[in-house]
Formats: structure tokens, C-alpha cells, sequence
């Protein structure tokens, strides 16, 4: 290959299983490919093959408690602007309710912004919160912040983003991993293009871990086809008028394109403008993340090929309940698998 370069929560989940869509599937009763629950509550990861983790993790949605005692848990997120972030502070705050604490949802003004999110962090270990749920911008950056919440005794409950443990401790990681997404993605996208084409990748924002993992998920599948090349692959910010300049640039320097990879769906929604406008809607296969409401809108419509529901709901559900396991004095995995659902038409 050529390169330039969660109880919203097990409900929650099957119910998306009854609409969600796999692979070439065209109905909405598929099931998904991308995690398969066993009896004893662990899933299977199906990324092995494609160089994603191995191995089983427990089910997310078999976490539920009720706490002891009042705890305060809070919960930094990346940002509050995009839908996946939201359906987490949606997710955490129902959990909250259901399992008797207080949790308060923060997020950086300038979104993604690692300086803010340890800022956030050492203010709430000043207030003396009983834990913290981390959805890091950078999983090494925010180590600093990590290790003093482990000075201070507080739990830390990591998800989305694995931090950098060599030098501090977290007590569990809850995902839809995203290398393992960009895998999914990657694999059904290469399936509809009959393994050939010229692709584009719009990265996130530079240097942030959860783009680097999903966007390196999707280089690995795409490396095992000869007839798959990766003409561009260049950062958007994770946003939908980047996604649109950048695309609209990357079409006229490749015209032969004929699939777009978009590490989320502010991004892939703004190429589907940008191919549009370039009278190519309906020639270029385009793949997102997310599966925010548009994105599965535009996907109804066949205009989007597909989308990777991350279960952000679920995500932040079984991250309270997590926390409030861990301070009810109970043993938690060290890792917790949110199963994520590829939706296409």
C-alpha cells in the first residue's frame, strides 16, 4: 500500500442491538461485529486479527452499584460540545441518580485542552472529591494530574483514552477501545470499497491519543490490502468546517479518491459537504465515528456509508458505577469493554 504522508446501560445496549447494522448488512436487525458477548459476562474482542487487543475484558454494562454513602464523583471530560461527550455527561448523571451520589460533569473551556483538564483535576483533589472519572485529551500529558490524584488516595476511574500508566496508577479503563473502532471501521470500509481504491484519512487533532489509536486501527487494516492506498491522511481537529476544508482541498489534489476514513463525525459529515460541493455525492465512500444523530440520519439517507457507535452512554454509566464500586471497598477488573455498533445502510 502506498502512503503519503452505559442502567441507560445493558438495556441501553441491546436495545441498539435490535437497529444496529454490520458490514454490508442493508436491514436494521443485524447484529454487531464488533464485540460479542459471552455467558459469563465477558466480550470478545473480534480485533485480534487486525493487531488490537487480545483477549477477554469484562462487559461494561454488567457494572452497577448503589453507594454506601453520598460520594462525590467527578467527571472531566475532553469537552461538552460534542455529541459523544454529552451522551457520556447524559450517561454519568443518570448513574448518579440511580446509584445515590453527586457527580459533577467538567470540561475544558477550549476543548481538548490537556493544560485545563489537569486545572480541573487539581481543583476538585483541593475540594476532596471521593473520586475521579478521567477522560484524558492527551493519556500522557495528563499524567501529573493522575499522579497527584494517587498522592491524595482518590480513585481514578479512566475512560475512553487509556492514560500512560509507567508512572502513576488507575484503578480501571472503560472503552469501546478506539484502536479497535478504527479496526471495525476500517475493515467494513475496505469490504465495501472490494479492497482497492485511493483513501483519505482526516485525522483528529495532532497528537491527541485517541485519534493517533484510531487512526493507527485503520492504517493497520488498510496496510493488508495491495490495491488500497492511502493518498492523504492529514489532522481536522475533530471538527465539520475543518473536515469540509481539508477535504475540499485533499479532493483537488486527488481527484481519483474513493473513500474518506473520518476519525469522528464532525469530520465526516463536513467531507460529505465538501464532496457534495465538489459534485462527486454518491462516487466517495465516507466512514465516521460516533454515531452522532445527523451522522446516522445522513447514513439512513445513503449519503454516509457508515458510522461506529461508541456507546458514549453507556461509557459514562459504567464509569460511575465503577467509581462507586471502588469506594464501596469492592475489587474492580482492571479493564471493562463498552461494545461498540457499526451502523451502515
Amino acid at each position: 500500500m502506498k502512503k503519503t504522508w452505559k442502567n441507560t446501560v445493558a438495556f441501553v445496549c441491546v436495545c441498539a442491538l435490535a437497529w444496529c447494522v454490520t458490514g454490508c448488512t442493508s436491514d436494521e436487525s443485524g447484529t454487531p461485529d464488533t464485540a460479542v458477548t459471552n455467558t459469563n459476562g465477558t466480550v470478545a474482542d473480534t480485533a485480534s486479527q487486525a493487531g488490537g487487543s487480545t483477549g477477554q475484558k469484562k462487559s461494561a454494562d454488567t457494572l452497577n452499584a448503589t453507594a454506601n454513602e453520598v460520594y462525590q464523583i467527578a467527571v472531566i471530560e475532553k469537552n461538552l460540545t460534542n455529541p459523544i461527550w454529552i451522551a457520556l455527561q447524559e450517561g454519568a448523571e443518570q448513574a448518579g441518580a440511580d446509584s445515590g451520589c453527586e457527580v459533577t460533569v467538567l470540561a475544558p473551556n477550549t476543548p481538548e485542552s490537556n493544560e485545563e483538564q489537569i486545572s480541573l483535576i487539581q481543583q476538585q483533589i483541593a475540594k476532596g472529591v471521593d473520586a475521579l472519572v478521567v477522560i484524558p485529551a492527551d493519556g500522557t500529558g495528563i499524567v501529573p494530574a493522575i499522579e497527584e490524584a494517587n498522592a491524595a488516595g482518590i480513585p481514578v476511574i479512566n475512560v475512553d483514552t487509556k492514560i500512560d500508566t509507567s508512572t502513576c496508577a488507575v484503578d480501571t479503563f472503560i472503552a469501546v477501545e478506539n484502536y479497535t473502532a478504527g479496526v471495525e471501521v476500517a475493515k467494513a470500509l475496505a469490504e465495501k470499497m472490494n479492497g482497492e481504491g485511493d483513501v483519505i484519512i482526516l485525522e483528529g487533532k495532532p497528537g491527541t491519543q485517541s485519534s493517533i489509536d484510531i487512526v493507527g486501527g485503520a492504517n493497520d487494516v488498510f496496510d493488508e490490502y495491495e490495491g488500497i492506498n492511502v493518498v492523504a491522511s492529514q489532522a481536522a481537529d475533530w471538527n465539520r468546517t475543518d473536515g469540509y476544508t481539508v477535504t475540499l482541498n485533499l479532493l483537488e489534489a486527488n481527484p481519483d479518491v474513493t473513500a474518506i476514513f473520518a476519525a469522528n463525525d464532525e469530520m465526516a459529515m463536513g467531507a460529505l459537504q465538501a464532496v457534495s460541493q465538489s459534485g462527486k455525492e454518491g462516487k466517495i465512500l465516507i466512514a465516521g465515528l460516533n454515531a452522532n444523530p445527523d451522522a446516522k440520519e445522513a447514513v439512513d439517507a445513503g449519503q454516509l456509508t457508515m458510522t461506529y457507535d461508541k456507546n458514549g452512554n453507556l461509557q459514562g454509566y459504567s464509569a460511575i458505577m465503577a467509581a462507586v464500586t471502588k469506594l464501596n471497598g469492592e475489587t474492580l477488573e482492571s479493564a471493562y469493554e463498552v461494545p461498540g455498533i457499526l451502523y451502515s445502510k
